[in-house]
Order: structure tokens, then sequence, then C-alpha cells
């Protein structure tokens, strides 16, 4: 079963799952991993993406990978390259399987970890799809991986922690550019000013 997302992409179940048009295919296999592209806050960020102008050729992390579904997507439209972070163990498992399935090992690095497990710091956009308190901790945090100009795609927010979270992250030299308030949860877009 084929799941159309945005205006580009549409997500497969198999490699042998065919589909027509101009769409971008994301090849997603069996796992234990959340991103399935059924869920709101997968959906929206995916939407988000097509619009997010550094894009070809820059740097990604997507913190909190799960399936590896925004990392496919992000090196599907063109990123120099992406490291797909998560802590559990069977969220890179499934990454992998389906990086390989999507064909972009060269472009997408699984890597099992925290934000401390990086070794780089100059990322062009950062994708978090996580829960809301968890993004809070983490917001002063993540804001020095991203360079001057880059944009971060939180997602997952329930709406309790909107303001919490927004807040947090314009503190730390990033303003809003955009918020997208979902069924139950809210997307936010932030890019980093220069000399922050």
């Amino acid at each position: 079963m084929s799941i159309k997302i945005g205006k580009r992409f549409i997500v497969l179940r198999s490699p042998e799952e065919s589909h027509s048009g101009q769409r971008i295919p994301i090849i997603l296999g069996r796992g234990l991993a959340f991103g399935s592209g059924e869920h709101e806050t997968t959906r929206n960020c995916l939407e988000e993406m097509e619009n997010i102008p550094v894009l070809p050729g820059s740097k990604v992390l997507d913190l909190g990978c799960g399936t590896g579904i925004l990392s496919i997507a992000a090196a599907r439209m063109g990123a120099l390259s992406v490291t797909a972070l998560d802590p559990d163990p069977d969220a890179i498992k499934t990454t992998t399987s389906n990086i390989q399935l999507n064909g972009v090992e060269k472009v997408v690095r699984p890597l099992q970890g925290e934000l401390e497990s990086l070794d780089e710091e100059d990322f062009n956009l950062i994708m978090a799809n996580l829960y809301g308190d968890i993004l809070l901790t983490l917001a002063g945090t993540f804001i020095s991986f991203l360079k001057p100009d880059g944009y971060l795609l939180l997602s997952g927010i329930q709406y309790e922690y909107s303001y919490e979270v927004k807040t947090a992250v314009m503190k730390s030299g990033c303003p809003l550019v955009k918020s997208k308030y979902l069924e139950e949860y809210t997307t936010l877009i932030f890019r980093k000013e220069s000399g922050s």
C-alpha cells in the first residue's frame, strides 16, 4: 500500500511496489521503529522539507531518526550527507535496512547514540520529530550543531509544550520561520541567525 505525501513524495512498502508519476519514492521495510509516513508529524515534516531551501548540497542531521524516513527523503532531495542519529538499537537496525532498500548508503550514515556522539557541528538542517519535553531539554544544545543561516525543523511537539519549545529555541538565536498546528501536535521551523 503506497502513501502519497505532500507534492513530491510517495512511501512504498516494498521495492517491488510500483508507482507512477514524478513523485520521489521512499521504500520502508518492516521494522520496530517509529516513522511509517502515516503519523501526522512524519507527514508534515516531509511536507515542510519540500520548501526548505538549504536541502540540495546540504549536511543534514536527523535526530531521533526512527525508520530513517526523513533521512532518506533528505538524501532523495539532494542532501550532500545525512547523519541518522538515534539511541535505540532497533531504530538504527531499521534505518540501516531502509537506507539499503533505497540505495542511499553513500549519503546517509546511521549512528546509534545521543547528540554527544557526533563528531561534527556544522549542519545546514537539523530535523527532530520528537516529543516536546525531549526537545525542550535539547533546545540549548542542538543549536550549537547548526550552521548560521541553517534551518531547524521540529515536530512531535504536543500543544502544551509548543510555547516553551518555541521560546527556548528563539532565545538561542533562531527566529521562528513558521509554525503549523496539526490535529494533536505542532511543527516549528526556525532559521539560525548569522553570527549566532
